[in-house]
């Protein structure tokens, strides 16, 4: 198989995950929020363990935070990127690659796009949670009411 397919697999098999944490929509919308938004977070490595416990702190679905951050870690490159961008505007610094990239784990880019990095990264990140979260709430309490409704159904139709 190629790549693509077992990516999409991948993907599908998450979500399909997600689709069957069952709890309160508070709850599951908090849950997915914390794993989105740690995509964001400055957790280079530790970004599954941040969003659990984000989740665990603020009483969200830590399996729901796991599985998304799980999910978007395809993403991790474009969210940096972000991040870099977002930083340097509040910065009103402009950040430039030498040799054509920059690599994470050097003291030579945090030393010089650290605060940068870190400033977009506090903003990305609650930007990010706030914008999935209100839609995931309704989601999570539609999904709810259509299962109440479809329990109803089945109990109609059983009587």
């Amino acid at each position: 198989m190629t790549y693509w397919v077992n990516f999409k697999r991948y993907m599908r098999l998450n979500y399909l995950r997600l689709l069957r944490v069952k709890d309160q929509p508070e709850a599951l919308a908090r849950g997915i929020a914390f794993g989105f938004a740690s995509g964001f977070g400055p957790f280079i490595g530790f970004g599954v363990f941040a969003a659990w416990a984000f989740a665990a702190l603020f009483r969200g679905n830590r399996l729901a935070a796991v599985i998304t951050a799980l999910l978007f870690k395809w993403a991790i490159p474009i969210f940096v990127t972000s991040n870099i961008f977002v930083g340097s505007l509040i910065w009103g610094e402009s950040v430039t690659f030498h040799g054509g990239h920059h690599h994470l784990f050097t003291l030579d880019f945090w030393r010089q796009t650290g605060a940068v990095f870190l400033t977009g990264s506090a903003i990305d990140s609650v930007a990010a949670y706030f914008l999935a979260y209100f839609p995931l709430l309704q989601w999570a309490q539609r999904r709810r009411a259509q299962r109440r409704v479809g329990k109803r159904v089945l109990q109609h139709h059983l009587e």
